[in-house]
């Protein structure tokens, strides 16, 4: 059996938001996978803190102080997200998990316009960079369909981002053990959300505390109680974005 290929570097030093194409070929890239990597920055920044209930008695709401009222106007993938969470939070500037998915339902067209936007973005900023080529198929007179393909340039890139996936879900499996080879843990949790493998990584913090990952793996005890912590909204936007998909595909075919 051929050994997968892996490597331990930063596959892309750009903006991350200009490989969603290729990230959602690999199983990522979705604008879930993006909201929580940029949920996951603001906390970084301080720009977000993560309020939890401790009551025993019943599961309460999570709650994200926002800890600034700027509204950047560049109209990038995480300012939109930030301006519309900003204008949902209450005169406190305090949003609930729950409050979320229920703007991601309610606000069904924005968001999948949003995920076309970033697909759309991507792939065109792939193309003009020379990593794609975009050719049409024709049958007869009609255009049919457009396929896009990999140049040499755009090959390597593909196979460089494939094999920091396969080390991402190496290093979950062996419980991070794989520590000495990270250069930094903040960035691989963000790869590790853009890549989809979240819920991978909340299953190992479920059996092995966040002091023993300290301990262990040297991953800071704050990143990891932070990261747990921004489950729920994960967990939320995707209910609701699963819930906004379905709702507008199926008022498309209900008009076609």
């Amino acid at each position: 059996m051929e050994k997968i290929q892996t490597t331990t570097y930063r596959p892309f030093r750009d903006n991350v938001l200009d490989i969603a194409f290729y990230l959602q070929r690999i199983g990522g890239g979705k604008l879930e996978n993006y909201a929580q990597a940029c949920f996951l920055k603001w906390a970084i920044e301080k720009r977000v803190i993560i309020l939890e209930d401790d009551s025993l008695i019943k599961k309460s709401p999570v709650t994200m102080l926002l800890l600034t009222e700027e509204k950047p106007e560049e109209e990038t993938i995480e300012n939109l997200l930030w301006n519309i969470l900003l204008e949902a939070a209450d005169e406190e500037n305090k949003i609930t998990d729950q409050q979320l998915k229920n703007l991601v339902k309610k606000d069904a067209l924005f968001f999948v316009s949003l995920e076309n936007k970033l697909t759309n973005d991507s792939k065109n900023y792939l193309i003009q960079n020379g990593f794609l080529v975009e050719k049409e198929r024709r049958l007869f007179y009609f255009n049919l369909k457009k396929n896009q393909y990999n140049t040499a340039n755009g090959d390597q890139l593909y196979h460089r981002l494939k094999q920091y996936f396969h080390y991402l879900q190496e290093l979950i499996a062996q419980d991070f053990k794989l520590q000495n080879e990270v250069e930094s843990w903040e960035e691989a949790f963000t790869w590790i959300s853009l890549f989809g493998l979240a819920d991978k990584v909340y299953s190992k913090t479920k059996k092995i505390s966040s002091q023993q990952l300290d301990t262990q793996a040297g991953i800071p005890k704050q990143l990891v109680e932070t990261y747990k912590k921004l489950s729920s909204f994960l967990d939320s936007f995707s209910i609701g974005f699963t819930y906004a998909s379905n709702s507008m595909n199926s008022g498309r075919s209900c008009c076609v």
